[in-house]
């Protein structure tokens, strides 16, 4: 499942706002305008002014509009959280499918970002119980502010704390996911200035390999799945395929690759 229209979907982790046509920025931008205008009484004109000047200034698109949509539900996005890419909306139907036929089950996201994995699935299976955690508290508040403003914020637990520091020892789960850090040191450097300048770096770049996230991960996930069995659901370059279905296998797991909708590697599924 993805609600995202054609525009969005050619996004990929690094491309820079101008991938959209000019007409479909141009159209989100007046009616943004349009919005603040009718809230606040300012200028729709000179609203639209502003923004312009914002997106020539190389901000994302994202950031300038100020919310984004993900799935089903429109987010609110800003520099302290990465931007939502439409090709980790398929990562939520990947737990979804390993979640019992009652959709119930536990559920942990380690590194939620702006929420929205997490809250898409409260959103969409009720019966979930969810914990998401990160160790930026600038994108905690930000996952806060959206799930009050979606009125999930009884349904998801948000924690700090950098991967398993905010996961007591005891817990388990049936479904264990994230969309780790996996871009390298050197392909930091190389990355479009939309994405360099604008978005937090921690939220991207993972090291000096790229799979160090996926190390952290595995090395603990199999201790906090329920009753040994489970599942560890992640997103991953389009390059690193092996490598991370290696290092699931090393800690025991059986791991298979899984395509975005353009059918490059995206996902890697493990289960014990």
């Amino acid at each position: 499942m993805m609600v995202a229209d054609s525009a969005r979907e050619a996004i990929t982790p690094s491309a820079p706002p101008s991938v959209f046509p000019t007409r479909v920025q141009q159209r989100w931008l007046e009616q943004a305008a349009r919005e603040v205008a009718a809230r606040t009484g300012q200028p729709a004109v000179a609203v639209l002014a502003h923004y312009r000047s914002r997106l020539d200034d190389g901000e994302p698109l994202q950031y300038v509009l100020g919310s984004w949509q993900f799935r089903w539900l429109n987010l609110g996005v800003d520099r302290r959280a990465l931007i939502p890419r439409p090709e980790t909306e398929l990562l939520v139907d990947l737990v979804v499918a390993e979640v019992d036929s009652g959709r119930s089950g536990r559920v942990l996201e380690l590194g939620t970002g702006t929420g929205a994995i997490a809250a898409s699935l409260a959103h969409e299976f009720p019966t979930l119980q969810v914990v998401a955690t990160d160790f930026s508290r600038d994108a905690l508040a930000l996952a806060a502010e959206n799930l009050r403003q979606l009125e999930l914020d009884q349904r998801v637990e948000l924690r700090f704390g950098r991967w398993w520091e905010a996961v007591e020892p005891q817990e388990r789960f049936d479904v264990i996911c994230s969309n780790p850090p996996y871009v390298t040191d050197d392909e930091w450097i190389g990355l479009d200035s939309t994405v360099r300048d604008w978005e937090p770096r921690e939220a991207l770049v993972a090291g000096t390999s790229g799979v160090e996230c996926y190390e952290v991960i595995f090395a603990h996930a199999g201790c906090h799945l329920d009753r040994g069995h489970g599942t560890v659901v992640v997103e991953i370059g389009a390059d690193q395929g092996a490598e991370v279905v290696a290092i699931a296998r090393n800690a025991s797991f059986g791991a298979v690759i899984k395509q975005d909708l353009v059918g490059r590697d995206r996902f890697v599924v493990a289960r014990l």
